[in-house]
């Protein structure tokens, strides 16, 4: 017998207590389901029931039923108060009119005693008749009625983790009946069987104190259980994470309740960390009774990037890049990163410096800083028509800063803060008179508030829950535009408001991952709903910019803007081979951007919702760097294919 099966002093009982021992406490308590199948654990033995000495003078039992001949005369049941005569009778297998067996006396014997309702060994004796027939006699003794159902638990409070009521609404036996062993047994097993019972798929492990008894006074019947609890959190195989990073990340503490659901949900936002191709599974080393450690391995990532490399769109032509990063700075989980492109159709040369802190202070609060200056193309080359032999490429310069601050409300949800402050140049495109407007530059600070509410299971590839959330953003612009051009929009100071919402949920066609398999290959059903509004007389690059690779997949870049959003995309995300690292897509988008005050002559936009759509298939391939994604879209403007990096949503 393991540990959790060690003798315990039992406390002394008054002489009125019927002790009952249960055959709960199983042999092997060792790793968790989650890391290792178990045997499953024999049938506990029916409840030994000792009543105190009634003082009634019943004939002893015999020790075998007697070798008697004849038919049965008569049946006779003897001490049964609350339970019929009838219900006793019915279980019988020698009826009266019967001959009378040894065997079938003594089995008969037995089913009396399987019926549960009885204490100790069921009275038999049988007596020859005048008539040569034979009296067959049963004397039993009744359990006590319960009046009441106490459950106790080694806890702070006394009280069970799952509530008493739950637990009692899930009992076959009830207050009010006489006290059934057979019927308590089964109970206790459908509730605290190590594999398949009620509290171990709530996540818990509870075992059944040999104390379980009930006072034949009071009619309280009181089963007290002893609930694991972690005694220490071990991580093992981290070499340069610090340990800290990882517990930090979870709500168990020594000194808790093992609740294994939550534990695994706490993993989940281990892995999501980024930091480690494997989080678990764990295990649960036992080490006294009621106590366990919990033991985590991981396996981490490389946490340094050095990266050089070149790349093309349409948009921006031929870039070089090169990047510097450490995801796992100080082995805290920060991050920071450099970056730096150079080339595009207007060599324009980007830096981008960011900072990421997951845990500033005891709340982790969480910090993400950056400082940029980068160009941005949002359209083709050819989108705008100059005049012969002219650079009618529009590229947006943004020169700033952004800060965000986020904190945990719960385990799945988080709100934020943001702030950033842009200088917002255009190039002197040379562009027919109706197009000039897009030539608008100005300085931007803006406010923001953000919640979110993640219950995905894997932030990179999901394959179930879903993310929502909610953005506020005020902002202020001082516009104007390069060499004065006209516009629909005053030069000058101009205050706006955006307000986005980004709805996102997975669904796995073939049920959700192991726990602990974070990668797991699933067929998903991906959706996503975009929504978003701002002031109609809002500048030009504080748009919405609908088309392209990340969006409305099938047009091209930046298709349609306007100060309303809205989009809605599927994905049906298929593995190919036995790992997660290789998937195809069938994907269908439709969506619109309209009520923009810039109309330019060439790109027709839209002054109401005009919904356009596309349907495709793609790839996705995982890399060192990140998903690698190559989709091909057709609308009703003809079939792109567009590259990019990382899931679309």
């Amino acid at each position: 017998m393991t540990i959790w099966n060690k003798h315990r002093a039992n406390a002394a009982k008054s002489a009125c207590m019927l002790a009952i021992t249960v055959s709960m406490l199983a042999d092997g308590f060792g790793a968790s389901h989650l890391a290792m199948a178990q045997a499953a654990d024999p049938a506990p033995a029916a409840p030994a029931i000792t009543l105190p000495d009634s003082g009634e003078a019943a004939a002893p039992p015999t020790p075998t039923a007697p070798a008697l001949k004849g038919k049965i005369t008569e049946v006779v049941i003897k001490g049964n108060q609350t339970i019929s005569t009838d219900a006793i009778q019915a279980v019988l297998s020698q009826k009266v009119g019967d001959q009378y067996t040894q065997d079938g006396a003594e089995k008969d014997r037995e089913a009396v005693k399987n019926m549960g309702y009885f204490n100790g060994d069921i009275g038999l004796n049988a007596v020859q008749t005048p008539d040569n027939g034979v009296q067959v006699i049963y004397t039993v003794v009744e359990n006590p009625v319960i009046k009441k159902i106490s459950f106790t638990a080694n806890t702070p409070t006394g009280e069970p983790t799952i509530p008493a009521d739950k637990l009692k609404s899930l009992m076959e036996i009830k207050e009010g009946q006489v006290l059934n062993t057979t019927v308590l047994v089964r109970d206790l097993s459908h509730l605290f069987d190590r594999q398949t019972g009620y509290v171990r798929s709530q996540g818990y492990i509870f075992d059944v104190s040999s104390d379980i008894n009930i006072d034949p006074n009071s009619g309280t019947l009181t089963i007290p259980l002893i609930e694991a609890h972690i005694e220490a959190i071990q991580i093992k195989g981290n070499k340069k994470t610090k340990p800290v990073v990882i517990t930090r990340e979870m709500r168990s503490k020594a000194g808790d309740v093992l609740d294994e659901r939550r534990l695994q949900k706490e993993l989940t936002k281990v892995y999501n960390l980024g930091l480690f191709d494997q989080v678990g599974p764990f295990e649960e080393i036992p080490t006294d009774v009621g106590k366990v450690i919990i033991s985590i391995p991981v396996v981490e990532k490389r946490s340094g990037q050095v990266s050089v490399g070149v790349g093309y769109s349409d948009r921006a032509k031929l870039v070089g890049r090169a990047e510097l990063a450490e995801n796992n700075f100080r082995g805290l989980g920060e991050r920071v990163s450099l970056t730096w492109e150079v080339g595009g159709s207007s060599s324009q040369s980007d830096l981008e410096l960011g900072f990421f802190e997951p845990y500033l202070d005891k709340h982790h609060t969480s910090l993400n800083a950056n400082i940029y200056d980068r160009a941005i193309y949002r359209f083709a080359s050819d989108t705008f028509n100059g005049t012969s032999g002219s650079n009618n490429t529009y590229i947006e310069k943004r020169r700033g800063a952004m800060l965000n601050l986020g904190r945990p409300l719960s385990d799945t949800f988080n709100v934020g803060i943001s702030g950033r402050t842009e200088q917002v140049r255009a190039n002197d495109v040379e562009l027919p008179p109706e197009d000039l407007f897009i030539r608008q530059v100005g300085n931007v600070s803006a406010f923001g508030l953000n919640a979110t509410s993640n219950t995905r299971d894997n932030d990179i590839s999901p394959a179930g829950g879903g993310l929502r959330a909610i953005s506020l953003e005020l902002g202020v612009a001082n516009t104007t535009t390069v060499n004065n051009a006209p516009g629909p929009l005053q030069p000058g100071r101009h205050a706006f408001t955006k307000l986005g919402v980004d709805l996102r949920q997975y669904i796995s066609l073939q049920g959700p991952r192991k726990p602990g398999d974070f990668r797991e290959p699933k067929r998903v059903i991906a959706v996503r709903l975009l929504l978003g509004a701002t002031n109609k007389n809002v500048p030009f690059f504080e748009q919405y910019f609908l088309g392209g690779a990340d969006s409305l997949r099938g047009y091209q870049t930046d298709r349609y803007w306007g100060s309303k959003l809205a989009l809605f995309q599927s994905e049906l995300r298929i593995p190919i081979g036995k790992d997660n690292n290789l998937q195809g897509v069938l994907l269908a988008d439709i969506g619109d951007a309209w009520g923009s005050i810039y109309q330019d002559s060439s790109l027709k936009q839209h002054d109401t919702m005009s919904l356009s759509s596309n349907f495709g298939f793609g790839v996705r391939l995982v890399t060192p760097i990140g998903p690698i994604r190559v989709d091909y879209a057709v609308g009703r403007e003809g079939g792109k294919t567009q590259f990019s990096i990382g899931q679309s949503f």
